[in-house]
Parts: structure tokens; C-alpha cells; sequence
């Protein structure tokens, strides 16, 4: 039997995860869920207590995640736009 080395590349790869998680957790507006309905596809299966599950870290779906992940950072630019012409 030969020597296996580990790898630590799995807290490299949950990396991107908590990131992603910063974000959502910063940047996600109020009324979240039908926005991110909105972003999947019809088919898929996703509900509105599915969605809160996963913001919540109660179930990780990478699909789910990037969604909100995309919700979040379109908030966050509109407040920026907010702010520039208020200022």
C-alpha cells in the first residue's frame, strides 16, 4: 500500500464558500427570496423556505448560493449608485 498524502485543499475550496457567505450576509437586501426565485431557473425545484435554509447555512446548494451571491452584489452596486447621487 503506498503512502497517501493529504491534501488540505478542502479548506482551500470551502474558501470561496465563506466568501461567498460575506457577501450575502453584507450585502443581501430585505426581501431576498423572490429575487432569488428570480434568478433560478423554473424548473428547479427551489422554494422561498429552501432559500432561507441555505442563507441560514441549514443546507449547502452551490446553485442556491450563487444566486443570492448575484442578488447581493446588484444590491450592493445599487446602493452605490444611491450614494454617488445623493453626495
Amino acid at each position: 500500500m503506498t503512502n497517501l498524502i493529504k491534501n488540505k485543499t478542502y479548506k482551500d475550496m470551502d474558501l470561496h464558500i465563506q466568501k461567498a457567505y460575506t457577501i450575502i450576509d453584507n450585502h443581501l437586501p430585505f426581501n431576498y427570496t423572490g429575487l432569488v426565485l428570480a434568478k433560478l431557473p423554473p424548473n428547479s425545484g427551489v422554494t422561498k423556505g429552501i432559500i432561507r435554509n441555505v442563507k441560514n447555512r441549514l443546507s449547502p446548494r452551490i446553485d442556491v448560493i450563487n444566486a443570492m451571491v448575484e442578488v447581493a452584489l446588484e444590491n450592493k452596486k445599487q446602493n452605490e449608485n444611491l450614494k454617488e447621487l445623493i453626495s
